[in-house]
């Protein structure tokens, strides 16, 4: 099997898992939205944003950097493993203290404190992330997507069992807490297969020295990223209390959960950009534009539908009492279509080892976001929150614009996702104009977006040829 194949295959494979226990996930928590109510909902939505912001403590940029050392010095791997996790867990543990100390600080409600103290060691779990790269490197995900996907099933079981026996907030955090535990031992149990796959901890200071001089960049970016994704969460609690949270956390919650289609195509692609790159230019302007134009297509088939019948989407998911949401839901899934061009523009900026540069971008983006938050929020509440998410991912878009290094980038994209972006914001205001209901327009403008994309030649012959190509065996 060729190597594209090979990754193709792999695609396949991390894309099925992901998007399965996605799916069961996004109805578990449908169910759990609509089972909490507004007030305790928020409550969860404020430990989990917590939990998710000093995740900049364990960061994804340490198991890159692992990989990428992996494969340059293939003797060293175990030890470099073998450092990944142990500075993972350590920094787990950092992240537990420091997240325990800030909210008691800011006079959080002593349950509220005692729930985050259960979450947050699960961030120990992270580490299970740097113990997947031999897989990676030899393009084997099978075992992984299995372990990863089975210990999801069985904790989105569990949600649905505590759901189902009308348990407090308690059993579901400390549920949280022992999946991340048991993933953890199952990518430990990976291992078996191949003793090269095993993490040795018989590393020295120059392993731990190397991958924190090789991942600051990413860490730093991490944080902006973390910054951008959840401060409006925590800066609503104190102005607007737990039941605004739960209205605003339940459409983040729903974005949340929508991101994954552009991560996992960010995990998939990014092997196969940097080899383009490395063949020829052409060649890799070809694979960018194919990932913005995908990308892009599926951003506003969601914008369309979310956008356009907000209203409709929050009726038929978590019921009447989350209606105040209209809002935030409507510029959150505007924001998300900025959000999967930015997880473009990033997979760019790592294939051409533009890392620093992408500082400025995230940087600049995360200071327009809590300046938003701050201005909006007092006023505008979880309609404010939502503002400043999209104002944050437009500006870094428009950035990479301005940026002499993003700018052919820049130029693939206007030329994949104009025209889809463009078809999507007419419907939306058409269908806003009207107050079309989901059903039976939802299907009806859907179909009509279709009709307009092959109008317009955005979908094609190539599309087709481009997906048998990949996917077909070899004759």
């Amino acid at each position: 099997m060729s190597l594209i194949k090979k990754i193709a295959w792999n695609n396949l494979l991390v894309l099925s898992e992901r998007l399965f226990t996605a799916f069961l996930g996004f109805l578990i928590s449908i169910w759990l939205i609509r089972y909490l109510g507004p007030e305790r909902y928020g409550i969860y939505s404020l430990v989990f944003a917590w939990f998710t912001f000093l995740n900049v403590f364990t960061p994804f940029a340490i198991e890159q950097v692992v990989a990428r050392e992996s494969v340059r010095h293939p003797e060293q791997m175990r030890k470099y493993l073998g450092a990944g996790v142990s500075i993972k867990i350590l920094l787990a543990i950092l992240g537990w203290i420091c997240g325990i100390l800030i909210t008691w600080l800011l006079d959080y409600p002593r349950t509220v404190i005692f729930y985050l103290a259960i979450v947050l060691f699960g961030l120990v779990g992270n580490a299970s992330y740097v113990l997947q790269v031999p897989h990676q490197i030899e393009l084997k995900l099978l075992y992984p997507a299995l372990a990863e996907g089975g210990s999801n099933f069985l904790y989105q079981i569990a949600r649905g069992i505590l759901i189902l026996l009308e348990c407090g907030l308690y059993p579901f955090f400390l549920a949280h807490l022992v999946w991340r535990i048991f993933q953890l031992g199952l990518f430990f149990l990976l291992g078996i297969e191949k003793s090269s796959y095993r993490p040795s901890f018989k590393f020295g200071l120059q392993e731990v020295r190397h991958i924190f001089y090789a991942s600051w960049v990413l860490l730093v970016n991490n944080i902006f990223v973390m910054l951008i994704s959840k401060i409006d969460q925590l800066m609503l609690y104190p102005s607007w209390g737990e039941k605004y949270l739960g209205w605003y956390g339940s459409c983040a919650r729903l974005i949340d959960y929508l991101v994954i289609i552009a991560s996992v195509w960010y995990i998939t692609a990014f092997p196969l950009l940097s080899r383009y790159l490395g063949e020829s230019r052409s060649a890799y302007e070809k694979a960018s534009f194919y990932s913005f134009k995908y990308l892009s297509l599926a951003s506003c088939f969601i914008w369309l539908i979310f956008a356009g019948f907000s209203k409709d989407v929050l009726q038929l998911l978590f019921g009447s009492e989350y209606l105040p949401a209209q809002s935030a839901l409507f510029w959150l899934s505007t924001a998300l279509v900025f959000i999967f061009l930015q997880v473009s523009f990033f997979n760019l900026a790592l294939s051409q080892n533009l890392e620093k540069k992408w500082l400025l971008i995230n940087g600049t983006g995360a200071l327009a976001n809590i300046s938003l938050n701050l201005l909006l929020i007092p006023d505008y509440g979880i309609t404010g929150a939502g503002i400043a998410t999209f104002g944050a991912f437009f500006v870094q878009i428009i950035l990479c614009g301005l940026l002499r290094e993003f700018r052919p980038g820049f130029l693939i994209m206007l030329k994949a996702g104009t025209v889809p972006i463009i078809l999507s914001l007419f419907l939306i205001l058409a269908v806003n104009y009207f107050q079309l209901s989901l059903f039976p327009w939802g299907v009806i403008i859907t179909g009509l977006f279709l009709l307009l994309l092959v109008i317009f030649k955005t979908l094609n012959k190539n599309d087709l040829i481009f997906i048998k190509k990949a996917f077909l065996p070899e004759k």
